[in-house]
């Protein structure tokens, strides 16, 4: 993973898919941006990042 790097990031709730661009690199996560807003995702395994906004549960697979 780099910074600036296309990912599609999928809504587990309502099974849709969005493009999204990585942002920030964290030790335990990254945060993406989708559509002007920031989501948090954490390495629940390798190659699988998980996290949850307005309720919603997204997911990142690299």
């Amino acid at each position: 993973m780099y910074l600036d790097q296309k990912v599609t990031v999928i809504c587990t709730d309502n099974d849709t898919r969005s493009n999204g661009k990585i942002i920030r690199i964290l030790p335990n996560g990254v945060d993406i941006e989708v559509s002007g807003t920031i989501i948090k995702l954490k390495k629940t395994k390798p190659n699988l990042y998980v996290g949850s906004m307005a309720g919603l549960e997204f997911i990142v697979k690299t």
